[in-house]
């Protein structure tokens, strides 16, 4: 039979990224709603880490369609993890850095989720910056405006290299759930590009 016509295979790539942030900021919630399950009121302590498993296409504007298979490890915030957590971190490509927008602890903790996230997993590797909660920010006259984590992932940008986004989220409504792992595997690819062509202009 001719081949005339068929439509090239897409490519398979496999990304490991790690969901970060203190307890209680909504990262299994936003996992488990990319994986299209329900979302519960009931606050579930991650023991250790959770992982997660999911394929995707995204589409690039240089590379075409290509099958993501997310591999996503949950990570416990409580510090009764502190000990554990490196060990997740190895061979991550990327992180979802997630805080409350209710809660400015957890905001003010997010330098040292990115500082544990680089220690761990062999140096600097790119982000998505997340303010989760935002279905509760009418309730709480004291939560962050959305510029606070703006011009964090602008700052941000300038240490990593490439754009890092800053996005709002509600686990609960669903709301720009699927678009932070878009951004995601946008910042893998484009980290990835960067230190490309690093490595060939070291070469010259």
């Amino acid at each position: 039979m001719s081949s005339e016509g068929a439509k090239p295979a897409v490519k398979l790539v496999r990304f490991k990224v790690v969901l970060i942030g203190d307890g209680g900021v909504g990262k299994t919630s936003i996992a488990r709603r990319y994986l299209g399950e329900g979302f519960t009121h009931e606050y579930i302590k991650t023991i250790g880490a959770n992982f997660y498993i999911k394929r995707t296409i995204y589409t690039d504007e240089r590379f075409g369609k290509i099958l993501i298979e997310w591999n996503i490890w949950d990570l416990a915030g409580q510090p009764t993890w502190d000990q554990v957590r490196p060990l997740y971190y190895k061979g991550a490509k990327a992180a979802l850095v997630i805080f409350d927008v209710t809660s400015t602890r957890s905001y003010y903790n997010v330098p040292k989720w990115i500082s544990e996230l680089w220690k761990n997993a062999g140096g600097v590797l790119p982000f998505v910056l997340i303010g989760n909660k935002i279905d509760l920010r009418d309730k709480h006259p004291n939560a962050l405006p959305y510029e606070v984590g703006k011009k964090y992932a602008e700052l941000a940008s300038k240490q990593v290299g490439i754009e890092i986004p800053y996005l709002e989220t509600s686990a609960k409504t669903g709301e720009n759930i699927n678009e932070a792992f878009n951004h995601l595997a946008k910042v893998i690819l484009e980290y990835a590009m960067r230190r490309l062509k690093a490595r060939k202009i070291a070469k010259r």
